[in-house]
């Protein structure tokens, strides 16, 4: 017997990481069992999840969709054909490979695979990572068989009578976050002297605003601190040129950096990162002190200041508000923090206490109990797999 699952979502790689930690998982569940398995991907054609999954060698089927504004837009009422497109090409997709389950996380392009498996009978489970649902979840929970959440108080934005649909999972999170290696991570980094380690995880163009303020205080940074930084493809200003060639050792810049960005965070003493929610589980795993800078204002639905205000109110993380994000400002706080192992040991333990371990074998768990198989299995459908 053969089990076939279709993994939907795309944008973000938070939307990604958390669908390969799950299909890892669900892959050696199915061992265990004696069952052979495969996976596709439906994402969209332009994002970046295409990239990402190719290179681990997924089955992955681009497909047209609209982007889902809040905002008006001559570019929505376009977008709804795209949308249909996605649908249709979802339809012929899962009807060609038949999956047993689809799993969502997320995504304006997760919309039409959800539809289409709603159409075909296919059981649906939807993940939301953020603390808020974004739009595409809200859509997609109509449809779905189960909801899963990363934060217990995200049910509050449910209806009463979608409460016997959500299951509270966590985020899951890689397994190499659960295996990080400071040791490692000075290695990777050419780390050779004893003082404290900054990383800046920036990688997007929602990043410009991190990049600027690191380029801004790398020369006063680099006085005290190795600093580590993942800038994205954004290019810095050739000022940095200027840094002494000692200074310039201590700065280890990265455009992307792969499976070795948990080893490079837990060499690092703190953390200086944006909101979103791939990255707060991540820090949450190695157990890692941080300064948040949310991504917020036109174009985004505020899940990041709204991830970002939970772990504040549970000091987990120090979170800089708008008026707060200058240069002198992140100075400040960074040598405050640093300069205080008492609260970034507590830090570190209360962003423990936020995550959940076996969130991707719970998750796999419950997809495997939820599996529709087709007639070439020789199973009848529903919840009758040992």
């Amino acid at each position: 017997m053969k089990i076939t699952t279709c993994f939907t979502g795309g944008g973000t790689a938070g939307h990604v990481f958390p669908g390969l930690a799950v299909m890892d998982s669900f892959e050696k569940l199915c061992k265990e069992k004696g069952i052979d398995c495969d996976f596709f991907w439906i994402g969209s054609t332009s994002g970046m999840e295409k990239r990402l999954l190719q290179g681990k060698g997924i089955v992955f089927f681009g497909i047209q969709t609209g982007k889902l504004r809040r905002y008006f837009s001559f570019r929505n009422f376009i977008d709804i054909f795209r949308t249909l497109a996605g649908i249709i090409a979802s339809f012929y997709i899962l009807l060609k490979k038949r999956p047993a389950i689809i799993f969502s996380k997320g995504g304006y392009v997760s919309v039409p695979p959800v539809l289409a498996g709603k159409i075909l009978g296919i059981p649906v489970v939807t993940h939301e990572s953020d603390y808020t649902p974004g739009l595409a979840t809200r859509i997609n929970k109509r449809f779905s068989k189960l909801i899963m959440l990363s934060f217990e108080e995200s049910k509050k934005y449910f209806k009463e009578k979608e409460y016997d649909k959500l299951i509270f999972t966590g985020n899951p999170v890689r397994e190499i976050f659960y295996n990080a290696n400071a040791g490692r991570g000075k290695e990777i980094a050419s780390i050779c002297e004893n003082i404290p380690v900054i990383m800046i995880i920036g990688g997007s163009l929602g990043a410009r605003e991190i990049n600027g303020l690191t380029e801004k205080l790398l020369p006063q940074l680099l006085k005290n601190y190795y600093v580590i930084h993942q800038s994205g493809n954004n290019e810095l200003s050739e000022n940095i040129s200027i840094l002494s060639e000692d200074l310039r050792k201590r700065y280890k810049r990265y455009s992307f950096i792969g499976n070795e960005i948990a080893d490079l965070i837990a060499a690092s003493d703190i953390v200086i990162s944006r909101a979103g929610a791939g990255s707060i589980w991540e820090l949450a795993a190695i157990g890692k002190a941080s300064i948040l800078i949310p991504l917020r204002g036109k174009g985004t639905r505020g899940d990041q200041v709204k991830n970002a205000g939970f772990l504040k109110s549970k000091e987990a993380a120090i979170v800089l508000e708008d008026k707060e994000i200058i240069p002198d400002n992140l100075y400040n706080t960074v040598v405050s923090l640093i300069s205080d192992k008492e609260l970034i040991n507590k830090m570190e333990n209360r962003i423990k206490e936020l995550n959940k371990p076996g969130s991707s074998d719970y998750i796999s768990q419950k997809l495997f109990e939820n599996l529709k198989l087709n007639d070439k299995s020789g199973t009848k459908s529903g919840r009758e797999v040992e």
